[in-house]
């Protein structure tokens, strides 16, 4: 988990991971930016016994730099994301865990509930499962962040997260792709994701880096798909973000 700021989402989300029943974690909060000290402290003062709660500070306000910062400070074995203002259920850790575990696979991620501001359940998301994910890759994100759980070995080939403002997951799982990785999603919903006027969503920067993400798969493979991603990919840019 990173974050730049501490607000009233911040402590709940901490505490809903505090609270799976899968319980041998650390949890790695990369407080970033000018006031990592000020997160430091305020998460310390909310969590005082929690030994499982390790805070890296770094005052680069870069999510991408703070993500692999994370990763490399990880000891363990596989990885989950977590955003600062959603809400993880309580058998999340488990259940990801064993379906990655039994189905020998590198990632996973789960269906979610959408959330306002408010914390009011105001939709679901399921994404593809199986092999509907590499069809759907080229247009569209298969994959809601948070929810995931990787193995740290395959994000380390990888080599970790590379920029981008909003768009650092999708240009990893382009990467993850090429390199033949195993995937899927759960049909279980296992996470809130939250929703809210701060949060970057249908932002034009955000759209650009996708946009410039699939015209490199498409120079490193000139197929059909490829190049028509890089059209849908730029059309969106152009009408969805205004």
């Amino acid at each position: 988990m990173a974050t730049n700021t501490f607000n009233k989402y911040l402590e709940v989300a901490l505490q809903s991971i505090f609270n799976q029943t899968f319980t041998e974690f650390e949890l790695l909060l990369v407080a970033n930016g000018p006031l990592c000290d000020e997160i430091d402290e305020f998460v310390k003062r909310l969590f005082p016994n929690e030994k499982r709660l390790v805070v890296v500070k770094s005052i680069i306000p870069q999510l991408s730099y703070a993500l692999n910062l994370g990763v490399d400070h990880s000891k363990y074995e596989y990885v989950a994301r977590m955003d600062a203002d959603d809400i993880a259920h309580p058998e999340r850790l488990e259940r990801q865990l064993d379906y990655l575990l039994n189905n020998n696979l590198d990632v996973v991620g789960s269906g979610v509930r959408i959330i306002n501001e408010n914390g009011v359940v105001v939709g679901a998301l399921r994404q593809p499962t199986g092999k509907n994910i590499n069809r759907a890759l080229p247009f569209k994100n298969v994959f809601v962040h948070p929810s995931t759980l990787i193995r740290k070995a395959v994000l380390i080939k990888a080599r970790g997260y590379n920029a981008g403002f909003n768009s650092e997951d999708y240009d990893l799982w382009l990467r993850l792709k090429r390199i033949g990785v195993k995937w899927d999603n759960m049909p279980d919903t296992l996470l809130d994701y939250r929703v809210h006027p701060a949060a970057s969503q249908r932002r034009l920067l955000g759209y650009a880096e996708v946009s410039g993400a699939l015209l490199r798969e498409f120079l490193l493979s000139k197929t059909f798909v490829n190049a028509s991603s890089v059209v849908f990919g730029v059309l969106k840019a152009m009408f969805r973000s205004r």
